[in-house]
């Protein structure tokens, strides 16, 4: 009974006091779990932890898009029953099929022109983390109000409402996106990812490097289904390359307001040292004005997208250069699209991100 209390205290402070520590940076997914960061679940959070931008621009349009004459489409308003769920959406808690709630979460964190199977793999993991918060005391939150879980990406993850905003977010491709938005979420109902029969912190993100971020790496907690995997198509993300520069006088003035102790008052090129890595190429921890700082701290402070970066120092400025588009732990978005268009199925996918995990119906989860 104290390992599983143990294990829920680590669980909730991964989903929600992690990511009040930081700014999640993602819109899914990131997170973030955001969901950028675990948020975006635990994105996580990176979340998102931020995700792939749910605007369409972003990516190719899908091969296999459905077509809105003939046959007959699959709407949200066609989704099947697997119970509801009380979603705190712009300070009100509302009452709402899972399902649908599902597909709003797929809508506003990942495009609707990926691939199906990384629309499926994208569907599995947003139910599970709202299955898991609803089992793990999400309506407990203050913040929450009562509701399982709300659409703040911080720390649970963004929510589009499709009866009222897909016209406006989506314009005259909405009919097509939401179709296949719902064929994602119906070819999914009631699919969850557990480990041990339960359901897991499903986080997910944008992009991450050439492989993911183990939970360990970025959070400090060793979670078995959260491990670094090999992720291959983060460069198509629009974001995956990035710099950012920041003059010396606005790096001190940052650096002073949130670390007091820390002191950079030398030339750019002597305020950052040693830094540690993970496997997967992220900033762990490194020396900023002799203390050691987490990476994590880093990239909050700079709005940097991902910790998998290097810095170039100036003489009155320094440029960090960034690898990637969120926390980096968990389903990589852009990693699921590449999967998808070379041949893997959405269970592919997630078998291959979170390891260890099963997918199983929620009916038949205790």
């Amino acid at each position: 009974m104290k390992k599983l209390l143990s294990l829920g205290l680590v669980l909730l402070t991964i989903v929600y006091a992690f990511p009040l520590a930081y700014r999640a940076y993602y819109r899914g997914v990131d997170a973030t779990i955001s969901q950028e960061d675990v948020v975006s679940a635990a994105k996580p959070v990176d979340a998102p932890a931020n995700s792939a931008s749910a605007d369409p621009t972003d990516a190719p349009e899908r091969s296999d898009a459905p077509t809105t004459d003939g046959a007959a489409q699959t709407t949200a308003a066609s989704l099947p029953d697997s119970g509801n769920i009380r979603v705190l959406v712009g300070g009100t808690v509302r009452t709402m099929p899972l399902e649908t709630y599902v597909a709003g979460v797929v809508s506003a964190e990942i495009s609707p022109t990926f691939p199906a199977e990384a629309l499926r793999a994208q569907a599995v993991a947003a139910r599970t983390y709202a299955v898991h918060k609803m089992r793990t005391g999400g309506s407990a939150l203050p913040v929450h109000k009562g509701a399982d879980v709300c659409d703040d990406y911080h720390h649970c993850t963004a929510y589009l409402d499709l009866a009222t905003q897909a016209s406006a977010h989506w314009g005259k491709q909405a009919e097509t996106y939401e179709n296949a938005v719902a064929r994602a979420v119906q070819d999914t109902a009631g699919e969850i990812l557990t480990v041990g029969g339960k359901p897991i912190v499903a986080v997910f993100c944008a992009a991450s490097a050439a492989r993911t971020e183990s939970a360990k790496d970025v959070w400090g907690s060793e979670i078995s289904y959260l491990q670094s995997v090999e992720s291959l198509g983060g460069e198509a993300c629009p974001k995956y390359k990035t710099e950012v520069t920041v003059s010396a006088a606005d790096f001190r003035k940052k650096v002073h307001d949130t670390f007091p102790s820390i002191k950079v008052d030398g030339a750019p090129a002597t305020w950052f040292k040693a830094s540690a890595r993970s496997a997967a190429g992220g900033i762990k921890t490194v020396a900023l004005g002799g203390v050691r700082v987490e990476g994590t701290a880093i990239r909050e402070l700079f709005d940097l997208c991902s910790t998998n970066f290097t810095v170039t120092p100036s003489k009155d400025a320094i440029t960090f250069h960034v690898t990637g588009y969120g926390h980096g732990v968990g389903l990589s978005q852009y990693g699921a699209k590449y999967m998808a268009e070379h041949g893997s199925s959405y269970r592919d996918i997630l078998t291959h991100y979170y390891t260890g995990a099963a997918i199983q119906k929620l009916s038949d989860v205790k």
